[in-house]
């Protein structure tokens, strides 16, 4: 597929080369062309860099990674969303005066995203997984069966995004609509209090997986 990436931070960067390594063809938008530039060479010959309207309008799946600002705030153009996939992954942030995370805004990032951009196919995924934990390869992940937790209006879309999750080594587990996004939230606060406040660090995340029939 035609990815492209907006914002070149730990998330974006890391499923951009992940993707790219899969063959996928990867275009890397950021507002420091320098840093985009540094993602595509990591990724290897069949990624590209640019702004971040070039990876909008590049992408047939476009992963937003840019935490807190709008597609209408960022882009020159940003119906060039319209009718594509837009995979969330974001976050809110960590408040530096108090010690700790924000909480999750309501409506989640993944709904203001849709309503700011009318027409986007919205996927909220990977929001739950460190960045450490994607860097790593399929053969290590997928013995672990670690969730990627989906939440969408577009059916369709999401069983891209699973296909995407599963490529990498990923258990893709839908989770409703995007409204649902904001129970997934919580799940994040969750893994964050056990990485912090538990000193487990970051390869912590979760997996949702049910008993055998048979085990019953």
């Amino acid at each position: 597929m035609k990815i492209g990436i907006i914002g070149t931070g730990d998330m974006g960067r890391t499923l951009g080369v992940r993707w790219a390594q899969l063959g996928h063809t990867v275009r890397f938008g950021s507002r420091d062309l320098a840093k985009a530039g540094a993602a595509a060479r990591a990724a290897g010959p069949t990624a590209q860099a640019g702004d971040t309207d070039a990876a909008a309008g590049f992408g047939e799946v476009v992963l937003y990674t840019v935490r807190g600002v709008m597609p209408s705030r960022l882009l020159r153009a940003p119906a060039q969303l319209a009718g594509k996939i837009v995979i969330d992954c974001n976050n809110s942030d960590y408040d530096a005066a108090r010690g700790e995370f924000a909480p999750a805004p309501v409506p989640a990032f993944a709904e203001q995203l849709a309503l700011d951009v009318p027409g986007a196919r919205v996927v909220q995924a990977f929001n739950t997984v460190p960045h450490r934990i994607l860097e790593l390869a399929r053969d290590q992940l997928a013995p672990r069966r670690i969730s990627v937790f989906l939440c969408g209006d577009d059916a369709a879309a999401k069983t891209t995004v699973a296909d995407l999750a599963g490529e990498l080594g990923f258990v893709a587990v839908d989770s409703g609509g995007l409204r649902r996004a904001r129970i997934v939230d919580g799940v994040v606060d969750f893994i964050r209090f056990q990485i912090a406040g538990m000193g487990r660090g970051p390869w912590t995340t979760i997996s949702l997986d049910g008993v055998p029939e048979r085990a019953r």
